[in-house]
């Protein structure tokens, strides 16, 4: 059964799907009453009960999404049902496009992923807007004008809303109507997504600065600075606090990932992982698992650190990675030359498989499935094409189940809740795929 969103509402195909379901549902009703007047109830369980990939209604979790890569140590990992195939429910404009495109020095993008708390949709985008969209019903609750790009992933917190903005503004909205609760001006931009644990909320702007603000108030608590260098080009990195026990890591412009306390930011262990060439990597942010913190190095390669003292405890150095992920005792690795490999924890490669086409840009673990994002262009002697394509692997045997073909690129990282995927894509669009399962 697949909806589709229009600007604010849905196509009015679903009210006669509706009806159509109405019609069934009493039929199976009076099914169900003949089998138990006439004691065959044993049959009911081809109706009511499970075949093949079709699931019980008790066995559905339908769980949220609430920061960039799930949760406060980034593991991009859920346990939130996914049942395919998916079917393409939604595609919501939160962004226009650029006019002049042609005449810009670099492609547009849309770097905020959603997050997704209560069946409520929270996103930001290019054009200085943020969004609150109810997932049932397709329609904006509220919106908010910001005074710079919106490129920072948002957290939800206690009905609040945290995200950062182009001009340095880290903004605190209510998650209920969007008015602001207070601000905080950092000196230069926020791309990096906020993460709040306890009492604090922590963040990262681009002059390689990890702040802690109350969360209640927004008055700063303490900031943590590395030697930043202002240059006429400055490098941009995607790069997000993780939290693990009493420490914040984070990685920095200068090549560092630092590890330092939450309660006063004070530095317990620096190790340079990065060298002066970081533009193509696809991802700083790290993830802590089991006090390992694992990160993408500068030479392409996965690497695990000791939380404790950072120092390194594995390499994987088969491939270049672009991202990875962790789910039931495997980690899961993207290529640049389109490979997934799964491996698990002593280092064994599992299975190994390509996506349909490009460079993977975003990875996820949703359910028993590893989901993909992966950029591609092709060109011929008279024009050229970008898209992206989706693909879903079965996590334990690599076999590639659903795929779809997009005709944007995508730069924000995919989430999963409520049994819905979601994306951003580059020209302005939030598509949300529909998970099949039962109403």
């Amino acid at each position: 059964m697949l909806k589709r969103y229009y600007r604010g509402s849905y196509k009015s195909q679903w009210s006669v799907v509706s009806g159509q379901w109405s019609v069934v549902r009493k039929g199976l009703m009076r099914l169900v009453l003949f089998l138990l007047v006439t004691g065959h109830w044993s049959l009911v369980t081809l109706v009511t009960g499970c075949a093949g990939d079709k699931i019980v209604s008790g066995e559905i979790k339908s769980l949220p999404w609430k920061t960039y890569l799930f949760n406060s140590q980034r593991e991009g990992k859920t346990e939130d049902t996914m049942k395919l195939p998916a079917g393409s429910s939604a595609d919501f404009r939160i962004a226009g496009a650029a006019i002049f495109k042609f005449f810009l020095p670099y492609d547009p993008a849309e770097y905020s992923s959603p997050a997704i708390v209560d069946n409520i949709i929270y996103v930001g985008a290019s054009d200085k807007y943020f969004y609150a969209i109810d997932l049932k019903k397709g329609k904006v609750i509220w919106e908010f004008s910001t005074s710079g790009a919106v490129e920072s992933s948002p957290t939800i917190h206690n009905g609040r809303v945290y995200f950062g903005t182009g001009d340095g503004i880290l903004y605190c909205l209510d998650s209920k109507d969007g008015h602001e609760i207070w601000r905080f001006q950092a000196g230069t931009e926020i791309i990096s997504s906020p993460v709040v644990e306890g009492d604090a909320v922590y963040f990262n702007s681009a002059d390689d600065k990890l702040y802690a603000l109350k969360a209640e108030t927004g008055e700063k608590l303490w900031h943590y600075s590395r030697r930043y260098v202002k240059k006429i080009i400055n490098k941009r990195m995607f790069a997000s606090p993780a939290v693990y026990g009493d420490k914040i890591y984070c990685n920095f412009t200068d090549g560092y990932i630092a590890a330092v306390e939450k309660s006063s930011g004070r530095e317990v262990w620096q190790k340079r992982v990065l060298g002066e060439d970081h533009a193509d990597a696809a991802r700083f942010t790290p993830t802590i698992k089991d006090s390992l913190v694992y990160l993408i190095s500068g030479d392409g390669f996965l690497i695990a650190l000791d939380a404790e003292n950072g120092e390194e405890r594995w390499r994987f150095d088969i491939i270049k990675i672009s991202d990875f992920t962790l789910s039931k005792g495997y980690m899961f690795a993207a290529g640049y030359d389109g490979s997934i490999i799964a491996m698990n924890k002593s280092g064994k490669i599992v299975w190994r498989k390509k996506v349909s086409q490009g460079i993977p840009v975003s990875m996820i673990a949703a359910d028993n499935y590893i989901i993909t994002s992966s950029n591609y262009k092709t060109e011929t002697l008279f024009s050229s094409a970008t898209g992206s394509y989706v693909d879903i692997f079965d996590m334990d045997k690599g076999k590639k189940v659903w795929n779809e073909n997009i005709d944007s690129t995508v730069s924000a990282s995919l989430a999963a809740a409520y049994n819905h995927l979601f994306l951003v894509t580059d020209k302005g669009y939030l598509r949300i795929y529909k998970s099949q399962t039962p109403d």
